[in-house]
C-alpha cells in the first residue's frame, strides 16, 4: 500500500523496481483503486516519466527514468511466455537455440509471430535460420538486473494459486 505523501512518486518507485508491470499487478501493489491509479499513470505519461506497451491484453509499463530502451525491450520480453521461452533456451545453449527446440517451435503460429517480433526488435539476430541471442551479454545483464523483480512476481503467483 502506498503512502499518502507522495503517490506518484512511489508509484515511479515501483515501476522502476519492477518493469514491465501490468495494471492489475501495479493496482495490487500499490493499494490504488482503479481511477486513482488511472489517473497517476496518464500524469506519469504526460510527464514523459513512464511508458507503456501491449501485450496482448496486457497493458505492460515501463519507467523512462532508468534504463535504456533495448534493457526495456529486453524485460518486455521477458514478462511473456512465450518470448522467456525462447530467451531461456537461447541462453541455456550458449546464445543459440538447440534446433529441438526449434522444430518444436515451428509448428506453432504463436512463437513464429514472437521470433519474428524478437528479431524486428534487434533482441534475436536477424541473419540466423535458428533463433540466436543478438547481444547475449546485455541480455544476461538485464535478467541479473531485474531478478528480484522476477521472482517476486513469481512468488506472487504461486501464492495467489495456492490462496490463503
Amino acid at each position: 500500500m502506498l503512502a499518502k505523501t507522495d503517490t506518484r512518486s512511489d508509484l515511479l518507485a515501483i515501476i522502476q523496481d519492477n518493469p514491465g508491470l501490468h495494471f492489475r499487478e501495479l493496482q495490487r501493489r500499490s493499494g490504488l483503486a482503479n481511477g486513482q491509479l488511472e489517473y497517476h499513470l496518464y500524469q506519469l505519461e504526460k510527464e514523459l516519466k513512464v511508458s507503456k506497451r501491449r501485450d496482448g491484453k496486457l497493458l505492460r509499463y515501463f519507467s523512462n527514468m532508468s534504463g535504456n530502451q533495448k534493457e526495456r525491450v529486453i524485460v518486455y520480453f521477458l514478462r511473456n511466455r512465450v518470448s522467456r521461452e525462447i530467451i531461456i533456451e537461447c541462453l541455456a545453449h550458449e546464445g543459440k537455440a538447440s534446433l529441438r527446440a526449434f522444430e518444436r517451435w515451428k509448428k506453432r503460429t504463436e512463437y513464429e509471430g514472437i521470433i519474428n517480433a524478437m528479431k524486428t526488435e534487434d533482441i534475436l539476430a536477424a541473419d540466423s535460420d535458428v533463433p540466436a541471442l543478438a547481444d547475449r551479454q546485455l541480455v544476461l545483464s538485464v535478467v541479473q538486473k531485474y531478478r528480484q523483480s522476477f521472482l517476486d512476481t513469481m512468488a506472487s503467483a504461486i501464492i495467489d494459486l495456492l490462496g490463503p
